[in-house]
């Protein structure tokens, strides 16, 4: 009965999973996302290795010798834990899948980012000049900070310039 208990949590678990991946655009990628020995499947859309998750499953119930159905048990919680972590990083992920934009815009957006890189580590580099108890730290902190913020202004002109550029060309932003 213990393996009755331990399929249905590991069916409550695949269900909240599939809802979560549905709420993610699921475009293919160029290479497969996991290691073979984790899944099987090949393929390199996230509900490629759902379905394998649901076939496992299935042998899971069908399953009759108690090692196998240990082994394979824990198969499913390792993919399944698998797949949560990489529909919780979708959002992370470049869109490669995605129609491309404009060359400008792909340039404005990767300067965007740049820009919020650069603005962090200002803000990092600024806590630590705050928390600074020597004074050869605190002109090095100074320093870094005068170059960090050099290279923002820098990007923010950039940033300017495509973006100027964009609303001359009419293109989306």
């Amino acid at each position: 009965m213990a393996f009755a208990t331990l399929q249905q949590r590991l069916a409550a678990c695949l269900s909240a999973l599939q809802t979560q991946i549905a709420q993610h655009p699921d475009g293919r990628c160029r290479t497969p996302r996991f290691d073979r020995q984790l899944f099987v499947t090949s393929g390199t859309r996230l509900a490629d290795y759902l379905r394998e998750i649901e076939r496992n499953l299935h042998l899971l119930g069908s399953s009759g010798n108690d090692q196998e159905r240990a082994w394979l048990a824990e198969k499913v919680l390792n993919q399944i834990a698998a797949l949560q972590r990489e529909a919780r990083t979708q959002q992370l992920r470049p869109r490669h899948e995605q129609p491309a934009a404009g060359p400008r815009q792909q340039k404005l957006d990767e300067y965007r980012e740049y820009e919020r890189r650069l603005q962090a580590m200002i803000d990092q580099r600024e806590q630590r000049l705050a928390l600074a108890e020597s004074l050869a730290v605190q002109r090095q902190l100074k320093q870094d900070l005068e170059v960090l913020e050099g290279r923002l202004a820098r990007c923010r002109q950039a940033i300017n310039a495509v973006d100027w550029a964009l609303s001359l060309r009419g293109e989306a932003r």
